[in-house]
């Protein structure tokens, strides 16, 4: 999910900010593709379907789709780079994010009721989109709907609902503690827990896990302790800035 706050003319960067046409036009562009690539990979989360297959897949969307873009060249190179921003991650079940895996690593197929996460980005000239979403394999491809007991169905719309609301929360002037103590709420009502190592963060170009960050569960001196966790720093959202909702 792809964020931006409206900009006020004197506290911007002219290097990056979402201000200038240009720049929204390639924050836009790899919008589409990586919603092209993920709705692609939805379709192809069926039982049988092999993970590095469809990480594979994804990324050659990315890479075809974004070559077509901005082709002028200067001396013989492209002007603008860009491709894939973050790899293409197929996390099943427990495994929580950031799962592309080696070519020569063997790993089960997906079967029916596996929980899927997809993750992947795209960039224009360093203007980064990152996309994400959730799926229960079906039994097979012409299924649009897997049953799910009331667990998984509480923590998908408590996911849902708390992007909603971070999306809410996130505006200029607002504090990164207020969007965590929204997030926390939003998991309370409907018995779920928030993942304290998964953050939200700053994009800024060619960068995308920025300084400002926003965690989902404020760790508790105890969590510290045995987990590790640093506690994410306080600060304050400014306009014309870019958060991807993590």
């Amino acid at each position: 999910r792809l964020l931006h706050v409206y900009p006020r003319a004197h506290n911007i960067d002219i290097e990056s900010t979402v201000t200038l046409s240009d720049v929204c036009t390639k924050y836009q562009e790899a919008s589409k593709i990586v919603n092209l690539a993920l709705t692609g990979l939805v379709s192809q989360c069926i039982p049988g379907a092999k993970i590095i297959d469809l990480c594979n897949f994804g990324t050659t969307v990315i890479d075809a789709s974004a070559a077509k873009l901005y082709t002028k060249k200067v001396n013989g190179k492209e002007a603008i780079e860009k491709g894939v921003a973050f790899p293409v991650c197929i996390s099943v079940n427990e495994i929580v994010c950031n799962h592309s895996p080696l070519v020569s690593e063997e790993l089960p197929v997906l079967k029916t009721g596996d929980v899927v996460k997809i993750d992947l980005g795209c960039h224009i000239d360093g203007y980064i989109s990152v996309a994400a979403h959730t799926l229960i394999v079906p039994q097979n491809a012409e299924d649009k709907v897997t049953e799910s007991d009331d667990e998984m169905g509480n923590v998908a719309v408590a996911a849902y609902n708390a992007m909603l609301v971070a999306v809410s929360t996130i505006k200029s002037g607002g504090k990164n503690e207020d969007v965590t103590t929204a997030v926390e709420r939003v998991a309370k009502h409907y018995g779920v827990s928030p993942i304290s190592s998964v953050r939200m963060h700053q994009m800024k170009r060619f960068v995308i896990d920025g300084v400002k960050e926003v965690a989902l569960h404020s760790p508790t001196p105890d969590e510290l302790k045995e987990f590790g966790e640093e506690k994410v720093p306080a600060c304050e959202f400014e306009q014309a800035e870019v958060y991807a909702i993590d």
